[in-house]
């Protein structure tokens, strides 16, 4: 375990923070609970205290933990929507759970679909092309999927629905935290053909205002996507 190198570390704490997850409910932690320490952890679960470090870092992000300088690791307040605070315990190996965030990220952007197909404006359809452009040219798997979150983000936001777009970023930035891909990967041409081949069919539909098409699309486009 002393010998592994950072991406190393980086891959198997996701595997740990899920494991302190399941660990917090066995336990029936509650907010405000102190958690063991890192080295008991580390003892618990097997494995070094950079990887405990690292995953612990993760939940931190997430927002599922907090660390009190002096007084140890600690439950965090239930200040979360209860949405948010169940995302927290969903992981990948949890396929129903995992399909049912997947679905209801999907209805949530067909909602905002339906009310921006109402008011979009030719330099808005303009915007969203020009993301589309930009997102062709890149070949850095990080940064063409920050163009991809960009490309939804800007037509939820066309809805003009607070909720819809704070719920949205919820789920996304949770989505964006499960991403293992390492920094300097490429995306592949299959995934970016089928990822901009969508995005340009949407603008489409959303020029022709095509209610029942941009619905199906989207159904077939997100959840394609993200489960890949």
């Amino acid at each position: 375990m002393e010998h592994l190198n950072k991406e190393d570390v980086t891959s198997l704490s996701r595997i740990v923070s899920d494991r302190i997850k399941e660990y917090i409910v066995t336990h029936k932690l509650e907010p405000g609970d102190r958690l063991p320490t890192e080295r008991n952890l580390a003892e618990t679960l097997a494995v070094s205290r950079p990887v405990i470090r690292e995953a612990l870092s993760h939940l931190e992000t997430l927002g599922l933990i907090d660390k009190k300088q002096g007084k140890g690791l600690f439950i965090k307040e239930q200040n979360m929507s209860r949405l948010f605070q169940e995302m927290m315990f969903i992981t990948r190996g949890d396929q129903v759970k995992f399909t049912q965030l997947l679905e209801f990220r999907t209805v949530l952007e067909q909602a905002a679909v339906l009310q921006a197909m109402e008011k979009i404006t030719r330099s808005e359809l303009e915007a969203l092309t020009a993301i589309i452009d930009q997102a062709e040219k890149e070949e850095a798997y990080k940064e063409f999927t920050q163009l991809d979150l960009q490309f939804h983000r800007m037509i939820v936001s066309l809805s003009s629905n607070h909720y819809l777009l704070n719920l949205t970023e919820v789920i996304d930035n949770y989505f964006t935290l499960l991403d293992t891909s390492e920094k300097n990967e490429t995306v592949s041409e299959e995934v970016k053909k089928k990822t901009l081949e969508g995005h340009r069919q949407l603008v489409e539909l959303l020029q022709n205002r095509d209610r029942i098409a941009a619905l199906d699309l989207l159904n077939e486009h997100l959840l394609h996507k993200t489960n890949k």
